[in-house]
């Protein structure tokens, strides 16, 4: 009788618990409902309140992130280039790096596309402007530079941004002249110092060249291109 009754009790107990039906998504961890004490932030003071169950993202912006990885290919992509599917762990990697991007580079404005192998060789990843996105290669997750190639990326939609102006200014600061040969045709003669080779392709590769050095060295690029670096750091800090 006595055992009768100390099951029925435990069987009450245990159906009487509170059963949590909040379900996180994998790039989310669960926070159970607490008290939030009174406390300072940004200047200002919250009050202690109770805080609900909820799901938090494992990585700062991964909420938003998440939804910009696509697997079809970009209609009309004019390369010889293979379109794939992205891996639950691509797409983690790439939470990962996203969070410790600056602020400025935008990434919640692009979207995301996933290829085998770039048309131009060793090409870790690619930037187009039509529909905002950027393509990552096989090669892309073997290399440790992995954030510094975001954010050259996305220098290629940051160029356009500056507008006709900040465009003019980049291209003179940085050397950029305009001249007429014997047929009086007139070219863009690029910079005689260049920060990287393959600055001389366009005024576009030249700026993301320079966006990726004063984000990856700002102390050295501040020493070696001082104006440059005022004019970098008046737009992305």
């Amino acid at each position: 009788m006595q055992l009768n009754k100390f099951v029925t009790l435990l069987s009450i107990s245990f159906f009487s618990l509170p059963i949590s039906a909040l379900e996180c998504q994998w790039w989310q961890t669960k926070v159970k409902a607490h008290a939030v004490q009174k406390h300072q932030r940004e200047g200002n003071t919250v009050s202690k309140h109770p805080r609900q169950e909820h799901c938090r993202e494992k990585w700062k912006g991964a909420d938003i992130y998440i939804k910009q990885f696509k697997n079809v290919p970009i209609e009309g992509w004019p390369h010889k280039e293979t379109f794939k599917t992205w891996t639950g762990p691509e797409i983690e990697t790439l939470l990962k790096v996203f969070a410790s991007a600056p602020d400025w580079a935008g990434l919640s404005n692009y979207e995301f596309y996933r290829a085998l192998k770039s048309d131009v060789v060793s090409n870790p990843a690619r930037s187009e402007i039509t529909y905002k996105s950027i393509i990552l290669y096989d090669s892309f997750f073997s290399r440790n530079d992995k954030l510094t190639i975001i954010v050259h990326e996305s220098a290629h939609h940051l160029y356009r941004s500056l507008g006709p102006a900040g465009i003019n200014e980049f291209t003179n600061l940085s050397g950029w002249q305009l001249e007429t040969n014997q047929k009086r045709q007139v070219f863009e003669r690029p910079p005689e110092r260049l920060i990287k080779p393959d600055s001389a392709i366009s005024k576009e590769e030249d700026f993301a060249n320079h966006l990726e050095e004063f984000y990856r060295s700002s102390n050295s690029y501040q020493k070696s291109n001082p104006t440059l670096y005022k004019f970098m750091n008046g737009r992305f800090k």
